[in-house]
C-alpha cells in the first residue's frame, strides 16, 4: 500500500478546445513517474471518466478521488492531488511528511485580484464562512489528511455541494467565470478544518511563474519544489514544460 499522487489530466474542449492537455501531459507525468519512483509512491493519472466534462469540469471530478481509486482497486496510503500542468523537482521532500497528517496547500496570493473576485463570487453560498484571502489555496497541489474518513467526508462535502448547485455553478462558470472548484473548495476547507489546515511553503506550488520573473534562465528549477505553470498561454506550456523536463531529466538519473 503506497502513498498515491492522484494527477487530473481529463479532456475538456470547453477550457482547452486545442486539446493541448494531451501534449504537456507528457512532461508532467513523466516528472512526477520518476519523484514517485524515488519516495516509494505511486502516480496515478485520472484521464478517462464516464461523466461529461463539459457539464461537470475535471477540477470538479477529481474530487470522486477516493471512489476512483478504489474501483479499480488501488490500495492507497496518502493522497496528494496534482494539476496536470505542474513538474516536481527530483529535490522535492516527502509532500506527505511535510503536510503532518494535515490537509495540506500553498497560498496563492499573486493574482489577488481576481482572487477577491472569485471569494466574492461564491460568497454567497457560504453566508456563514468568512474566507480571509490571506488563507486562500490553490488547488494545483493539495495533501488530503492522512485520516481516510476525514478525507472523504471532506471530499463528500465538495461533491455534495456541486449537486446541490450545479445548474447555477455551470452558468457562472460559463457566463461569469470566477474558477471552478478552488475558491469553493477553500470555503468549505474553511469551514471543515478551521486551523487544523497545513500552509505549505511556497516552493511546493510555485505558481504565476510569468509574473516573478522565475521562468527568465530557468530560475524556477533552483527556487522551487512543484512548478505549476498555469496563466501561460497555452500554446506556450507544452514547450515550456518539455525544456523545463529536458533540464532536470538527467537529475533525476
Amino acid at each position: 500500500m503506497k502513498d498515491v499522487i492522484f494527477m487530473t489530466a481529463l479532456v475538456t474542449e470547453r477550457c482547452d478546445p486545442t486539446l493541448q492537455i494531451n501534449q504537456y501531459t507528457e512532461w508532467a507525468i513523466k516528472s512526477w513517474k520518476r519523484w514517485c519512483d524515488k519516495n516509494n509512491a505511486m502516480l496515478f493519472v485520472f484521464n478517462r471518466s464516464e461523466i461529461d466534462t463539459d457539464q461537470m469540469m475535471p477540477t470538479w471530478q477529481r474530487w470522486y478521488v477516493y471512489e476512483i481509486l478504489e474501483s479499480v482497486g488501488i490500495e492507497y496510503n496518502r493522497i496528494a492531488l496534482v494539476d496536470a500542468d505542474t513538474m516536481v523537482s527530483p529535490e522535492c521532500p516527502n509532500i506527505w511528511d511535510e503536510a503532518d497528517g494535515r490537509y495540506a496547500g500553498v497560498k496563492d496570493d499573486l493574482g489577488l485580484g481576481w482572487t477577491c473576485h472569485s471569494i466574492k463570487g461564491y460568497q454567497k453560498w457560504f453566508p456563514d464562512v468568512k474566507l480571509d484571502w490571506e488563507r486562500y489555496v490553490n488547488n494545483g497541489m493539495i495533501v488530503l489528511p492522512a485520516d481516510k474518513k476525514l478525507g472523504k467526508d471532506f471530499c463528500n462535502q465538495i461533491l455534495s455541494f456541486y449537486e446541490n448547485n450545479k445548474e447555477d455553478l455551470i452558468w457562472m462558470e460559463k457566463n461569469d467565470y470566477r474558477g471552478t472548484d478552488q475558491t469553493p473548495v477553500n470555503y468549505i476547507a474553511e469551514r471543515f478544518f478551521g486551523d487544523d489546515k497545513k500552509f505549505l511553503s511556497k516552493k511546493f506550488n510555485m505558481g504565476h511563474m510569468h509574473k516573478t520573473d522565475i521562468l527568465y534562465n530557468f530560475m524556477y528549477l533552483d527556487v522551487g519544489y512543484v512548478w505549476h505553470y498555469q496563466g501561460l498561454p497555452t500554446a506556450d506550456r507544452n514547450n515550456i514544460m518539455k525544456q523545463g523536463w529536458e533540464k532536470i531529466e538527467e537529475k533525476y538519473g
